[in-house]
């Protein structure tokens, strides 16, 4: 039986997650009881925070969500790839020392876990791992080129607070970025998952020539009711190879209905689920916007298959920020004395913000990072924006802001 609800203790009170209704939010010291006496959520709205302090190194007291790579092998040769994957690390985490990073997370009060690599269904113990991890109660995604998914696979995945999210890069563009697997092999694994009553998602990445694609891909999960997520390509990892297949501005003008289209795609099919790992993320964003710095290494953590603890995947992929390796100090240990560099870097600090369109608080710019920054910069304090990402940002936040207007007004 999966517990209705989730709790940790913070310093300003506590952090509650809801199954039932997927509601996340920080509440005060007041609802000790409440949680103790296994209460019904409304009787906690009293005593949710609206606001909460934040210091210099503000963290949370854990992350609410843990990307944790259990492997760096993988059997394609994507451009794209953030971690350029490939063959297995030599000194990789054990199986054993794998599960014991779980029960550490576990007691630390990590909330949900997305399971990523690599090729996370290569790793010859992922089931029992995936397994281990859903009994101890986290909620999980699991990041997949869907290449080992067969039937007497998705068999053992877990069913209840577990999505399987799926990349599908376009419907020529996937062979063409991952060259061993295609867009109808793809499209059939989805369809199985589906069959299966797994909940799934398709990932896709946009680049500066597949957006009609990516479209058609839209159109396609909208039918099938399943999640759909678009991440533009970044010169990061192997794809700083390849740096012609940044989007650039005009794509983001292209593609702003697509976005539109998936933000109220996306806001219907959550009001039908409960806790999902998206919803951690989303929580993660507002955060962000309100304490006006990135939630990495906040409310969010990197484990590398060689145990080493990073802030975000971005960080990881630069090796930047590191708080050391699970081999010499426990999660929690890493989590509670590391981090403070990054932590205290607030969205003031970014020179190129001052004479921006989208610098000011009201927009929620996601480059104000200094390691993107010091990609496209040279400057770690400078601008971690794209072209591609600056656009996106004006355009398709006048469109959320017109469509939430009408709403209140009642037109829409």
């Amino acid at each position: 039986m999966r517990k209705k609800k989730r709790s940790r203790i913070e310093e300003f009170g506590y952090t509650l997650a809801f199954a039932d209704t997927g509601d996340i939010g920080f509440y005060s010291k007041e609802v000790a009881p409440l949680i103790e006496a296994e209460a019904e959520q409304k009787e906690f709205e009293p005593f949710r925070l609206d606001t909460v302090p934040i210091g210099e190194s503000f963290r949370l007291s854990a992350p609410l969500i843990v990307w944790f790579e259990i492997t760096r092998y993988c059997n394609l040769p994507c451009l794209h790839c953030y971690v350029e994957a490939g063959p297995k690390r030599t000194n990789e985490l054990t199986t054993s020392e794998i599960y014991a990073v779980l029960d550490q997370l576990k007691a630390k009060g990590v909330f949900s876990i997305v399971f990523c690599g690599g090729e996370p269904f290569a790793h010859p113990d992922f089931i029992s791992i995936v397994k281990y991890a859903h009994e101890l109660g986290f909620v999980i995604s699991i990041a997949t080129n869907g290449t080992y998914l067969s039937q007497s696979v998705i068999d053992e995945i877990p069913r209840e607070e577990c999505v399987v999210s799926v990349s599908l890069d376009g419907t020529e563009s996937h062979k063409k970025m991952r060259h061993l697997t295609t867009y109808e092999e793809t499209v059939e694994k989805l369809l199985l998952l589906k069959k299966n009553g797994i909940r799934s998602a398709v990932m896709t990445t946009l680049t500066n020539s597949n957006l009609a694609e990516l479209q058609e891909i839209f159109e396609f999960t909208s039918q099938q009711d399943l999640f759909f997520g678009i991440t533009p390509f970044s010169p990061v990892g192997r794809g700083k190879r390849f740096p012609h297949l940044t989007p650039g501005r005009n794509v983001a003008q292209s593609a702003s209905p697509l976005y539109f289209r998936n933000y109220l795609d996306r806001i219907e099919k959550m009001q039908r689920i409960g806790l999902c790992v998206q919803k951690f993320l989303s929580f993660s964003y507002k955060l962000s916007h309100a304490m006006q710095r990135e939630f990495c290494g906040i409310s969010l953590a990197y484990i590398s298959s060689d145990g080493e603890v990073y802030p975000c995947s971005v960080c990881m992929s630069a090796r930047k920020y590191s708080a050391g390796n699970l081999r010499q100090l426990s999660f929690a240990e890493l989590w509670d004395t590391s981090f403070n560099d990054i932590r205290a870097v607030s969205f003031k600090d970014f020179k190129g913000c001052a004479n921006c369109e989208i610098g000011s608080a009201k927009h929620a710019c996601a480059g104000r990072c200094p390691v993107m920054s010091e990609i496209y910069t040279g400057d770690p304090f400078l601008c971690g924006a794209s072209e591609f990402l600056k656009e996106a940002n004006r355009s398709n936040g006048a469109r959320i802001a017109a469509h939430l207007q009408s709403v209140e007004s009642g037109d829409g």
